[in-house]
């Protein structure tokens, strides 16, 4: 009997070390596909870490007063990062366009119809891309025959994509929460395979301000 006892005694004493290490093992890996800030065995079940960004301004009414006034800007878009830091931040370069009055979906009453603002990258390879006013250097640095009458392009010098900031493009995705269809900036000529991606702003104090802007990478 007491042998038996010692048996069951020494097996428990055994494997529990090895329940333990396997315990912490299983923690360490669901911690590596799912980490969060918050630690401990309750934030295995909780949401995502989320950081919203903080709305920064792009600029203000005042500095596009005109159609075709632009802005470029910068945008620090925040993210988790799971350091000492617990944050990150992401310098995306934008652009701020005021459109003509004439353009379809341009809407005199509702001023963020006014303008274009978009991430100032190229969706094909990643390159950043230029404003173009004017038809000489559109044709002899970008290889696109503007048609009339003629109105400034999103431009890329790399791989020469054209984009066309009066028009839309079919395209569905999501930015703040808001699903679209469709994004200005449709590519009119080169190997870009969709528009720039779109950042959502307000308009508060005569500041246009950006609250998040369209996530992934190039393509």
């Amino acid at each position: 009997m007491e042998d038996n006892t010692r048996r069951i005694l020494l097996k428990t004493l055994t494997t529990l070390p090895i329940i333990g290490a396997s315990v912490l093992a299983m923690h360490a890996l669901l911690r590596y596909f799912r980490p969060t800030l918050a630690g401990g065995v309750k934030a295995l079940m909780s949401p995502p870490d989320e950081i919203a960004s903080a709305p920064q301004v792009a600029a203000t009414l005042n500095d596009l007063t005109k159609p075709w006034d632009f802005k470029e800007f910068i945008y620090v878009r925040t993210s988790v990062e799971y350091s000492a830091n617990k944050t990150q931040g992401a310098k995306i370069p934008g652009f701020v366009v005021r459109l003509p009055d004439a353009v379809p979906g341009v809407d005199l009453k509702d001023p963020k119809t006014w303008f274009v603002v978009v991430q100032r990258i190229c969706p094909h390879l990643g390159c950043t891309f230029n404003f173009i006013p004017n038809r000489e250097e559109l044709s002899g640095g970008y290889n696109f025959a503007a048609p009339d009458p003629f109105h400034p392009y999103f431009a890329c010098p790399c791989h020469l994509s054209v984009y066309d900031p009066t028009r839309a493009q079919k395209i569905t995705g999501t930015v703040k929460g808001v699903n679209f269809d469709e994004l200005p900036g449709k590519v009119v000529s080169g190997p870009a395979p969709r528009p720039p991606r779109t950042m959502s702003f307000d308009i508060v104090d005569n500041k246009i301000l950006i609250t998040d802007t369209e996530g992934g990478g190039i393509g």
